[in-house]
């Protein structure tokens, strides 16, 4: 079975107002290369990994464009001699536009990373205030720009529902579409982040215009959040939505090595010096299928009848086509798939809320 491997750079200069990850900003960040010997001892802890090739490699944050293309070249050379990875696996970095430059993404490119996910999240200055993102409009399409001169695999995050920003022209406006590969558009939740107004009446209506103007510059959605051009879809987020094995290394990262979802919560003083504090939960069936359910879901042609059946050994239609009766404008059923309807995914987190109880 392939899965994929997530370092997590936990290092920012400052800290969004959306973002809820685990980030250091008020202190002075590890040498690089000690922050690389940390994550040699973590991947190190993680046992019964033979049976999976590895064909996914991400680095997230954090912002892992603060440190040098040597610290990607040095894990990702780590990284192939300490588990099983295909040739050429999928090699994402997560960059702030003002990181961007061409010489870095150059040396990105010597160290191994093959694609690029810049975090440009808006394309108003008054917004990009709102997040307290340290970067300009012209700052971010610039860097679209830079990344595919050197990347022909680029993507872009753009985050809508914030109060303020309620023109679909204004979210979209000078982004270059013919750049990209990828692009995720997320959905501000006023509810979990209380940091920020969201505009909730106008949420729902400017997603669903976006999806369709996404669609027609080829970028088709693939996921809720996600949309790309045929073929270019995120091989390592699908790992997740898809229930594949992934190992998370760095300080805050979750794993999953069915039956366990396992997790650090050792803090970076401790993580560094390789007193791993490591949190574990082992599944039930009924609870591991249920989230596997939730997060196939999300997919645009959601839970298949057939691989449910070859990988949990459930008849999916007769055990969740309960969903299909209880929500029949929001959830679908052809006998061979449920999945949500546009209209489902707008209130996903609603019907998501009936598997995992």
């Amino acid at each position: 079975m392939n899965g994929g491997i997530y370092v997590h750079v936990p290092f920012c200069r400052s800290r969004c107002r959306y973002c809820s990850f685990y980030s250091i900003t008020n202190r002075k960040f590890p040498d690089a290369k000690e922050f690389t010997r940390a994550i040699f001892r973590h991947l190190e802890t993680f046992e019964k990994t033979e049976s999976i090739t590895f064909n996914t490699i991400y680095f997230g944050g954090g912002t892992p464009s603060l440190l040098p293309a040597s610290f990607f070249s040095g894990v990702i050379e780590g990284i192939f001699k300490g588990v099983k990875l295909t040739d050429c696996p999928e090699i994402s970095i997560e960059m702030n536009p003002e990181d961007v430059t061409v010489p870095y993404l150059s040396e990105l490119k010597n160290a191994g990373i093959n694609r690029i996910s810049v975090g440009i999240q808006s394309t108003s200055e008054k917004i990009l205030q709102k997040l307290n993102r340290t970067h300009s409009v012209k700052q971010a399409l610039r860097a679209i720009e830079d990344a595919r001169s050197v990347f022909s695999n680029v993507s872009c995050d753009l985050i809508i529902g914030i109060e303020g920003e309620n023109e679909e022209k204004r979210v979209l406006d000078g982004i270059p579409f013919e750049k990209l590969s990828h692009l995720s558009l997320y959905m501000l939740d006023g509810v979990k982040n209380r940091k920020l107004s969201a505009d909730e009446d106008n949420t729902a209506s400017l997603y669903s215009r976006l999806c369709g103007e996404l669609d027609r510059v080829g970028l088709k959605q693939y996921e809720i959040s996600n949309f790309a051009r045929p073929g270019m879809e995120s091989v390592h987020n699908l790992h997740y939505w898809k229930g594949n094995p992934y190992i998370g290394l760095g300080p805050s990262a979750h794993s999953l090595l069915y039956p366990f979802r396992i997790w650090d919560h050792s803090g970076l003083d401790r993580f560094m010096r390789g007193e791993f504090k490591t949190g574990r939960m082992e599944y039930s069936q009924r609870v591991f299928i249920n989230e596997m359910v939730m997060l196939a879901l999300r997919l645009r042609g959601g839970a298949n009848q057939t691989t449910f059946r070859k990988r949990y050994g459930i008849d999916l239609i007769r055990e969740f086509g309960w969903l299909c009766d209880k929500y029949p404008e929001f959830v679908r059923c052809d006998g061979k798939s449920i999945s949500l309807s546009r209209k489902g995914m707008l209130v996903s987190n609603e019907i998501f809320q009936e598997l995992i109880q």
